[in-house]
């Protein structure tokens, strides 16, 4: 028997012992998602935090997700690691190949998860790592979408009614602060950091995930609607912080949309109208807006551009893991490309995206 077989078969044991009775259903656009699991506090976890996606249903599936509140362990096999993001040191994951599917385990928190088409699993400590469980079923929500066409974006999206605008940016530019400012004109939430598109006609689509903006105490103090979120004692130590080091701490901070917005303020769908991109600077320049063409202008091509990664696995019809530059070209060239540069202004920004949507 070789290790693989040994890995299939601990996992079967697994299951056999557990009793996966707190049961809930996610319905993400076209894909209903049932997440089975060991854990009522790991259920309640997730019910809070995806209520706006939470249905009634009895129907069969389309993709079934088990979190399985076990010991940390590591297998047997032969594990590769996978390189760090760009500008990242700690190699944060490790990975395995199967001929039935792929085992990806976080090397901090021990948390196993094996996928292959039709099995889902996570299993560690679910329940301490519901984030790292949150972000295992979204991972299946854009393998669903991927599968259909869409190219991954690296962007945040809002929409006015179905007219949708892309927020895409080099890292740190503040792509959820400005989409989190644009909720203010009573815009709807898409999508905070991953957003597959996919042509419609001669339009685009866009699909956002189920992912709360996660947000730095600049912006939370910066935005009226956010500040909530703090308590007494932190808008005290935050406010103490200087106005130019405020964006570089690392505190982050989850918005729940509903409580901060009101409810039905988050979907996951909407046509395209335009694609913005932040290239803009902290200096004293004015801000410019302008429209541009994507084609022209390759270098601002990876702000949008995002590798699927470790959880998107190739069906047996996909033949690669990663798209051209030319084919987010050609998926850009149906909509309106504005580039905004210049020093960071986030309220007339905010003004000039609304404009465009409104």
């Amino acid at each position: 028997m070789n290790k693989t077989d040994n890995f299939e078969n601990h996992i079967q044991n697994i299951l056999a012992k557990q009793n996966l009775y707190q049961n809930l259903f996610l319905k993400f656009d076209d894909c209903l998602i049932k997440v089975e699991t060991t854990s009522p506090t790991l259920k309640q976890k997730l019910e809070n935090y995806y209520s706006p996606f939470i249905v009634s249903e009895n129907q069969q599936p389309h993709i079934i997700v088990k979190a399985i509140e076990v010991q940390p362990f590591l297998p047997d096999m032969p594990f590769i690691d996978k390189p760090p993001d760009p500008g990242k040191k700690r190699i944060k994951e490790h990975y395995c190949n199967l001929d039935s599917g792929r085992v990806v385990r976080k090397k901090l928190t021990g948390m196993l998860f094996y996928f292959n088409g039709y099995d889902n699993l996570a299993l560690g400590p679910c329940t301490d790592k519901d984030n790292q469980v949150i972000n295992f079923i979204n991972n299946r929500f854009i393998q669903w979408k991927l599968d259909q066409s869409c190219l991954l974006c690296h962007a945040a999206a809002v929409a006015n009614n179905d007219n949708g605008l892309i927020l895409a940016g080099f890292s740190g530019m503040g792509k959820s602060s400005l989409a989190l400012n644009l909720m203010n004109k009573d815009l709807t939430f898409i999508s905070n950091d991953r957003l597959m598109v996919k042509k419609k006609d001669h339009d685009l689509v866009m699909y956002g995930v189920a992912k709360l903006p996660r947000v730095n105490p600049g912006t939370i103090l910066n935005n009226p609607s956010l500040t909530d979120i703090f308590n007494e004692n932190e808008i005290k130590k935050f406010n103490k912080v200087k106005e130019d080091k405020i964006w570089d701490l690392e505190y982050k901070y989850d918005v729940f949309l509903d409580q901060c917005f009101g409810p039905g303020r988050f979907r996951l769908k909407s046509n395209v109208k335009a694609l913005v991109i932040l290239n803009w600077q902290h200096n004293e320049k004015p801000l410019s807006f302008n429209r541009i063409d994507l084609g022209k202008r390759t270098d601002l091509l990876e702000t949008v551009m995002k590798s699927p990664g470790l959880f998107y696995l190739p069906g047996k019809t996909q033949k690669k893991t990663s798209t051209s530059p030319e084919e987010y070209i050609n998926l850009f060239s149906r909509c309106e490309v504005y580039e905004i540069s210049g020093g960071i202004n986030f309220t007339q920004a905010t003004q000039k995206c609304n404009e465009l949507i409104a």
